[in-house]
């Protein structure tokens, strides 16, 4: 019996892709990851309490034949069934290593550590993350990032050194976006995404294909451009690719009377500001109108931001709302690092280290995909405090644990002759092992 049978149908978006004796063998794999206080693949070995060779599990990510990328597109498909409109984020994040035979290490910036004016650069690896932007069906504006699809980035120095193309995080964006649209040809989906100013940058924005929305940030300063005017009938010359040069975002603050208003997009955060909207061109993407909204917070420190989206019959306060959910990739990446350790293990095999980081971020999504659709009941909050509206991943995590535990209990620790005190000590681990999550 399946120790995971409520979480089994789910993972099947990987086991129909593997032969029939990998994917006996990763079931067993994911039953240790989520019950492993240390995610090393010996570690998810040891949990899972098999007396197989750890060979066979490494094997998983370093030589079986599956793809990645099928089972990121099995649960895109998953969880955006019946929308038409998909909303997704892109995002980088940083791996510490340590060792330099792990293979595409190297030396990148930590969003985490570093500041607008000080930046910390870290040895390890750097990921790019598509998810998809999925709003609670339980908890209303609740919304959460579920990785799809992702690529390890190679700074040059490691690309150089393990003899690959070098590749910006941005063309890795943009071939992931390039897959998902292919893939989504035939359902008659469209693609909103979400980025910050790394990934939505005018120069990125251009090369992006036609039929994605894009909502995102731009500099106070940024270059903006009527539309290219109709050419007339026999006029000489080339036509004009860009029109009249518009005022800077930052020139509309100056006007008088501007609209104020209070933005509470951010859990338990209230911003104060001041709005202005325009529409045009961007400077490196012409052909493309948008509309520009900035906003000066008058207070705070945060000073003034400019913010654009592709759907120019958007209110003002919409586009800074949706530009809102892109926070929830960051939650992502804290509680798959925090909570799933998907940092942790220390590949040398480079499918190995594409597919592992890769399978997390993907466990991630079933695990709260599970809890949104299979559990009936919202998870029970295990850590409580004044004015948590919802639970957190590491609740839906020790409810997916506490159900392997019954499972695993009732298949081995189902003798009615068990004294009391040992059944009183096996509940005691029990709450431990929930806790552990």
């Amino acid at each position: 019996m399946d120790d995971l049978t409520s979480f089994a149908t789910l993972l099947k978006v990987f086991t129909d892709i593997m032969n029939q004796p990998t994917a006996c063998t990763f079931r067993t794999l994911i039953r240790g990851w989520l019950l492993a206080p240390r995610r090393t693949i010996m570690g998810m070995v040891r949990a899972s309490g098999t007396e197989r060779h750890h060979a066979a599990f490494h094997r998983i990510f370093a030589s079986a034949r599956w793809s990645i990328d099928q089972v990121g597109f099995k649960v895109f498909d998953l969880v955006t069934a019946g929308n038409q409109r998909v909303f997704i984020s892109v995002d980088d994040t940083l791996f510490p290593r340590r060792g330099l035979k792990v293979f595409g290490t190297g030396m990148h910036r930590d969003p985490v550590l570093s500041s607008r004016s000080h930046h910390v650069t870290r040895w390890g690896h750097c990921w790019v993350v598509l998810a998809v932007v999925f709003e609670s069906r339980q908890f209303p504006n609740l919304r959460f990032a579920l990785p799809v699809l992702s690529r390890m980035y190679l700074n040059k120095k490691a690309a150089r050194k393990w003899q690959r193309t070098y590749y910006k995080k941005t063309d890795l964006m943009i071939e992931m976006l390039n897959k998902l649209e292919n893939h989504i040809a035939q359902n008659n989906k469209t693609l909103h995404l979400l980025g910050d100013s790394a990934f939505t940058a005018p120069a990125i924005m251009g090369r992006l294909p036609r039929s994605i929305q894009v909502t995102g940030r731009i500099p106070a300063d940024a270059r903006l451009h009527e539309p290219a005017p109709e050419r007339r009938a026999g006029q000489p010359g080339r036509p004009r690719v860009r029109g009249a040069r518009l005022p800077a975002p930052q020139a509309l603050l100056q006007a008088k009377g501007l609209q104020r208003v209070t933005l509470n997009f951010y859990e338990n955060t209230i911003q104060h500001v001041r709005l202005a909207q325009m529409q045009g061109c961007l400077y490196r993407a012409p052909d493309r109108l948008v509309q520009v909204v900035i906003i000066e917070h008058l207070g705070g420190g945060r000073g003034i931001e400019t913010f654009y989206s592709t759907v120019v019959d958007h209110e003002p306060i919409d586009v800074l709302e949706q530009y809102s959910w892109r926070w929830s990739i960051e939650v992502t990446f804290h509680d798959v690092k925090q909570h799933l350790g998907i940092s942790e293990p220390q590949n040398r095999k480079v499918t190995a280290c594409r597919r592992t980081a890769a399978t997390g971020f993907l466990l991630y999504s079933l695990i709260i995909w599970w809890h949104e659709t299979t559990d009936l009941k919202p998870a029970k909050s295990l850590r409580n405090w004044t004015g948590k509206r919802h639970p957190s991943f590491a609740d839906m995590l020790a409810c997916l644990r506490s159900k392997t535990l019954k499972t695993m209990m009732k298949s081995n620790l189902s003798t009615p002759g068990i004294p009391p005190g040992v059944r009183k000590h096996i509940d005691y681990l029990t709450r431990l092992i929930e806790l552990a999550a």
